[in-house]
């Protein structure tokens, strides 16, 4: 079998791509829905007691006997299940978060999203033509009914990468810090931030719905709500007083803000640390020429069915407003996740 055909690339360019990969990222859309339909079909939960036939899967599940083997198949290559001998059992990943009633299941959320990106995306090319999104989802009254479904998610996914954040602010972080957590959901970053660090006070900042039916779970539940408050409200409007704040957390806010409305923030924040205080941005960051890393660029045009003007945004792009704001030194701190977080201080 001959090779595929290529050509050479400068660096810095892809390798052109041929008529076969064409199809490949047409068929692309598929992996998200045949997660969806094991997910709906509580596949993961039926297989976490042990290995299964096919056959006992669809008694199990009451699924077709063409059907079912044909997406317990597909669900081979995308890592999701192993097959051997004929009997199938779910891999460690999707054993740890797919399988209904484990502790760290996030299905519920994966579903959420995946049913809504379906439909807003398949408007993209009118989106693109109008410049207007499908849906507005940063706007109050659309975020708390979008974001309590995908919080879930986002605190299993995000939970490490807070970890390692935390540990990396903690040492240059004042004594007693207080934290604000902007926007904060399930408000994993502040979360985390106060088990590394005991004295922290944490200032919890999101809407008043979804600090009321979620925030406010996820921090009894990982034990710091002794150090909680609750700030409801935009935060550019929110009763915190100036120079009271520590630490900012903005945990994948700018995306969604966009551009004028995130220059805003960053001068509130600079009004309410206090000198030497920092903020710490997590967000998609592509590179300055914008041709990568694939998931930021594909994330901006999400924000452009999405919100009315979010996007992604490159390092000098922040480094030049939030030096307009007033912060001095900017820095990035690599927490092994999509983009390093972007730090900044209050001279």
């Amino acid at each position: 079998m001959s090779a595929p055909a290529s050509s050479a690339a400068t660096p810095g360019e892809r390798p052109a791509i041929d008529a076969a990969a064409l199809m490949q990222i047409h068929f692309s859309f598929a992996a998200s829905r045949i997660l969806a339909a094991a997910l709906e079909l509580q596949l993961f939960a039926a297989l976490s007691s042990g290995e299964k036939t096919a056959a006992e899967l669809i008694d199990a599940t009451g699924c077709s006997a063409r059907g079912l083997p044909m997406l317990l198949d597909a669900l081979v290559p995308l890592g999701l299940i192993s097959k051997h001998d004929g009997r199938y059992k779910p891999t460690p990943v999707a054993e740890q978060y797919l399988a209904k009633g484990k502790p760290e299941y996030i299905g519920t959320g994966l579903l959420h999203v995946i049913r809504q990106s379906t439909e807003s995306w398949n408007h993209l090319a009118d989106i693109v033509r109008t410049g207007k999104p499908y849906e507005a989802i940063e706007e109050q009254k659309a975020a708390e009914e979008f974001f309590p479904g995908l919080v879930r998610w986002l605190h299993v996914s995000n939970a490490e990468p807070a970890r390692r954040l935390a540990e990396a602010l903690k040492p240059a972080v004042a004594k007693n810090p207080v934290v604000l957590d902007v926007a904060c959901g399930s408000g994993i970053w502040g979360i985390r931030f106060a088990q590394a660090e005991p004295t922290a006070q944490v200032i919890a900042n999101d809407y008043p719905k979804v600090l009321e039916t979620v925030t406010r779970g996820y921090v009894e539940r990982e034990g710091v709500s002794a150090r909680y408050r609750y700030a409801p409200g935009d935060i550019k409007q929110a009763p915190i007083p100036r120079e009271s704040c520590d630490l900012i957390l903005l945990g994948n806010i700018v995306h969604s803000e966009g551009e004028a409305a995130s220059r805003t923030i960053f001068r509130k924040c600079f009004e309410l640390l206090k000198p030497g205080g920092q903020v710490a941005i997590i967000d998609m960051i592509p590179n300055d020429e914008r041709t990568g890393p694939p998931f930021a660029l594909i994330f901006a045009l999400n924000m452009l069915v999405n919100t009315s003007t979010g996007s992604t945004y490159t390092l000098p792009e922040y480094r030049s407003w939030l030096a307009e704001a007033g912060f001095g030194e900017v820095t990035t701190v690599d927490v092994s996740s999509h983009s390093p977080v972007i730090v900044a201080r209050k001279s």
